[in-house]
Order: structure tokens, then sequence, then C-alpha cells
């Protein structure tokens, strides 16, 4: 039996657009009765009265009528795990569990919420009771999970990443919608003739930026002054310098929040939350905190204002002020 009833939800923004993309084209096949065979409703205002009346009505020249409520759970559930759910909200959500089996042949019904909800309760029990029901929870992948995502991405476009390009783009991008458009990107760069691998990525993508910028600090960490000059003029080489000091004084920033979580026995999770970053460049931002004192991260986050000051008023040639700056740098 197909499946005609849909609660979705979870983090992955990306797969839950595709996903109800997917059913918009299969239920309205021609794309000139779509309009009339498909009906969004905002979650925010909508009534048990209004899904009823938009399920129920006929499909017009097609066999199904999609209707996509977004947001209308998390308004019945309360929009925090922990809160309270009114009693207005448990009497609309017991109207709909009531209702959803009796759910015309004729209606597909989607709801939609772009968020994680807590897998237990009325509604849940309910939609596991009905044949034709189905639960997709689709959250952001992380780690090893992005690298296979990224790499199964590409063969559904016709193409390959190697497993070593496939980690080097997951390191700089964890959204989905933009590692889309970083592997078409990439596979179009290779004219689809060879797998994409690590070269391919850091000559294209953020990705050869933000590695050599970390190379670039982990070198400077451990006070090795000419492999640091090496890695900054091999940034220089493709990026303007004002771009390059704009990201090397990101990282020290970031150094100086990972540190300060860090000595506050933040576990690693929260980090990456709280930066709001993936949790492997997060996991290299802990350990490259080893190198250095807070104060010292202070201190060396001011220089590089200093620096970025000297550049912006013409006092010192970019390239020029970031060679003092490494020697600066490398001997605090």
């Amino acid at each position: 039996m197909n499946p005609r009833l849909f609660l979705l939800h979870g983090t992955d923004e990306f797969a839950l657009s595709e996903f109800v993309d997917k059913l918009k084209a299969k239920v309205a096949k021609d794309p000139g009765t779509a309009s009339l065979n498909i009906a969004v409703l905002d979650g925010r205002s909508v009534s048990l009265v209004d899904v009823q009346s938009a399920s129920g009505a006929m499909p017009f020249l097609a066999d199904m009528r999609l209707t996509i409520v977004e947001g209308w759970i998390s308004r019945l559930m309360g929009k925090g795990e922990d809160e309270e759910v009114s009693e207005s909200g448990k009497a609309a959500l017991a109207a709909l569990i009531a209702y959803l089996p009796d759910l015309p042949d004729t209606a597909c019904l989607v709801l939609l919420e772009r968020r994680d909800l807590p897998e237990r309760g009325p509604l849940f029990k309910a939609l596991a009771q009905i044949p034709w029901a189905k639960v997709h929870k689709l959250d952001v992948p992380q780690g090893d999970a992005l690298v296979d995502w990224i790499r199964k991405r590409a063969k559904q476009l016709k193409g390959e990443l190697t497993p070593a390009g496939a980690r080097a783009l997951a390191e700089a991008e964890h959204d989905p919608r933009a590692l889309g458009n970083e592997i078409e990107k990439l596979l179009t760069y290779v004219a689809w003739h060879r797998p994409v691998d690590v070269d391919d990525v850091q000559a294209l993508t953020r990705a050869g930026v933000e590695a050599r910028v970390f190379d670039f600090v982990d070198h400077l960490g451990q006070r090795k002054v000419q492999p640091a000059l090496r890695e900054l003029h091999a940034l220089l080489e493709n990026e303007d310098a004002g771009y390059v000091l704009a990201m090397i004084t990101r990282q020290y920033r970031l150094l100086i929040q990972t540190k300060e979580l860090v000595e506050a026995h933040t576990p690693p999770n929260t980090i990456a939350q709280t930066l709001g970053l993936h949790p492997y460049p997060a996991g290299k931002l802990s350990q490259q905190t080893r190198n250095y004192s807070l104060p010292v991260l202070e201190s060396l986050y001011r220089q590089l204002l200093e620096c970025d000051i000297d550049v912006k008023t013409g006092r010192m040639d970019p390239v020029t002020a970031l060679d003092v700056l490494v020697s600066t740098l490398a001997a605090a």
C-alpha cells in the first residue's frame, strides 16, 4: 500500500524540501493542473477544518490531491520539547489524530516540521497504526555520514568524488544545500570524465582556503615561521590579501571562543553547536587551543586588528603587513 500520509521532521532543510518536491512532481504530473491539486497551508494559523476542506476536495484531472501543512504540529505540541502543551493544543491534536484514519483515498497529506520532534506521544503512536502513514526524520548528516552523503549525491548526478575529496569538502561545508551546489560545480569542472579529488576541491571551493588557514595557524602555534610563511604565500597566490587577513582574524576569534569553552569543560558537541560549526573543524580548533594560553590569544587578536587598520589606512602594503604579522605571531 502506497503511503499517502507523511510526517516529515528534522533539521535537514534541503532533504525535507527535496522530499516535498518529489511528492509534488508525483501528484501533479501535468504542470497545467499543479496549482489545482496542491494546497500549501500555514501551520501557524491553520485549523483542522482547513485541512479537512483541502484534503477532501476532489483532484482535478489527477489521481491524488496534495495538502502540505508546515509548522502545525509544532504549534499543537509546543515549540520546545520540554514546553507544556496547552489544553487547546491537546484538544486540536486529539481531533487531528481522530481524523487521520478517515483521510480520503484521493488525498495525500504532508505534515512538515523543520525541526526535530520528540518521537513519543499520541500522534506518533497513531501514525504507527495507520498502514499508509510514514514518519521520516531527516537530519543533517555529520562526520563519516556526511562524507557518504556527498559521495552518494555525486553518484545521483552521474559523477564521483574520491573518499579524500569528499572528506575535504565535508570539512569545509556541512550545509546540504550549499554542498549540493559545490558538488555540481566540481563535477562540471572535471566534466564528469574522472572522479573529483582533493586538489579539485581545494582549487574550486573554500575548502582549500580553510584547510590552508588551519595549517597556517597550526604552524604559528608551533612557532614554525618558515612553514607558516609558505602557507601564507600559497594562500596569497589565489586569494586577495584582505580576504586572507579576514580569514586569519576569524580563525583567531574562533580560537578565543573555543579556548574559553574548553577551559569551562564544555562537551565537544556543545562547543560545535555554540560556535555554529561542524564537529570536525570544532575538534581541530580545540586541538589548536593547546598551543596558546587565553591571554596570548587575546593579545594576538588585538595585533590582528591593528594589522587590519594598517592595511586599510594605507600605512602598510597588505602582503608586507602579513609577512610582518607572521613573525610577530610566531614569536608570541
